[in-house]
């Protein structure tokens, strides 16, 4: 093999991924965000205080401010995915944000729903950092049978927001 013949080869190997990848993109056949079940929030809310230095790192927060049949299978899901986590509870406080009766449900915390609260988070299963930031977010489903998906997905989400979490617990 001549030199001009191997250079020609060496820069066609070096290029053809790249031309690839430049027409994946401009075709539009990769889907960015595909890896995250649940819809990132557009803006910085801060729903809940800082947290400060304690254990309680993630919070899945259920926002109802009347907890009718949905926010009870969302108070019940949660505590059964709370439960779930077995030694993975100490990263995770479930709280909810409006007025319910947690009689059923101890491991939560009551918290109060903040004045400037959006309505797009109304009636929606959010996952909020240590420092109060709203992440992510589910809709509350109307059926019971929907809600062991969205548990699937907050399942999954959670996890990995936990496993790839680099800051000091």
């Amino acid at each position: 093999m001549n030199k001009n013949k191997f250079l020609l080869l060496f820069i066609l190997c070096c290029a053809l991924p790249l031309l690839l990848a430049k027409l994946v993109l401009e075709l539009g056949w990769f889907n960015p965000g595909s890896s995250s079940r649940g819809d990132w929030l557009s803006q910085e809310v801060y729903l809940l205080p800082d947290a400060g230095k304690v254990p309680k790192h993630w919070r899945i927060v259920v926002v109802a401010e009347q907890c009718a049949t949905p926010c009870q299978q969302a108070l019940h899901t949660v505590k059964q995915l709370y439960i779930g986590l077995g030694r993975k509870q100490n990263q995770v406080q479930p709280v909810l944000l409006g007025q319910a009766s947690l009689s059923d449900y101890p491991m939560f915390t009551q918290a109060e729903t903040p004045a400037a609260l959006s309505a797009d988070l109304q009636q929606h299963i959010v996952l909020v950092d240590q420092r109060g930031l709203a992440l992510l977010k589910y809709p509350l489903p109307a059926q019971a049978e929907q809600m062991a998906a969205t548990a699937k997905a907050i399942r999954a989400d959670l996890m990995k927001l936990m496993n790839y979490d680099r800051t000091s617990v």
